[in-house]
Order: structure tokens, then sequence, then C-alpha cells
């Protein structure tokens, strides 16, 4: 049994993994958003039994216009930002040369960094032509 045990040992990994995934959603008057964030930390001891760290995310935040695709038919120019916390933020602009088609607008991005948690608030601005409107994002799972 002991010889069992020893060998289960040698074969397991130093390395502990932590999951996140978060949905968190909100709107204004105008516009709403969501931000699907995923995020993995990984835990463990180096060849020198050194504690050793790394993170990765991924998200895609979604802002989408609640009134009628006529309405924004003569907008040339979206800006919006999407500040979480402390760990980043991200910034779109968009200049239309024709007639805007949808009222969805989607980005992706991720890297490697602080890690968001699901207490946190996420921060929406949102300028269109001469409009602005801001609004808070919670975690909704």
């Amino acid at each position: 049994m002991l010889l069992f045990t020893g060998l289960i040992s040698a074969c397991s990994t130093d390395e502990e993994v932590t999951e996140h995934r978060y949905l968190f959603t909100g709107g204004g008057d105008y516009w709403s958003a969501e931000l699907e964030y995923e995020a993995e930390e990984v835990w463990g001891k180096d060849a020198d039994d050194v504690n050793t760290y790394s993170s990765e995310s991924d998200y895609v935040f979604k802002l989408t216009y609640k009134g009628e695709l006529a309405e924004l038919a003569s907008m040339e120019q979206l800006d919006y930002k999407f500040t979480r916390g402390t760990t980043g933020e991200g910034i779109s602009s968009i200049t239309f040369d024709e007639p805007v088609s949808d009222k969805e607008f989607t980005s992706r991005g991720g890297g490697t960094g602080a890690i968001m948690r699901e207490d946190m608030i996420v921060n929406v601005e949102v300028n269109w032509d001469d409009n602005e409107e801001s609004f808070e994002l919670v975690e909704s799972r």
C-alpha cells in the first residue's frame, strides 16, 4: 500500500488551477451591455521549489443599442470604453462611412495579469455623435 501511495504522489503535480467565469450585465436608457469574462490562475512550484503564479484571461464585450436601428442609421462616430476595476479597460472607436446596419457592437480581448473578481463593477461610457451615456455592469450569474 505504501508503494502505491508513493507512486500516486510522484505522479501528481504541485499545481493548483482556479478557473473564473463571470457574466457582467447592465445598461442605461439607450444602451445595454454584457461582458463575458473567463480567466485561469495557476499556482505551483518550480524546479527550485519556489512558488510560481501565472494567469490568463479572455473577454467578449457586447454593446447593444436599445432603440430602433433606424435611429442609428445616420450615426458617424461611436466610441465606447469599459473599465474593469483595476484590471484594465477596453476601448473601441468606430467611424461609419455608410449607414449603420447593426445595433450590436462586439470587442474581444484578453491577456495576463490581474484577474477580475465577481464582486467588481464594470463602468461603461458610450459616446455616439453628440450624445453620451454612462452605466455600470454587475455580475449576474
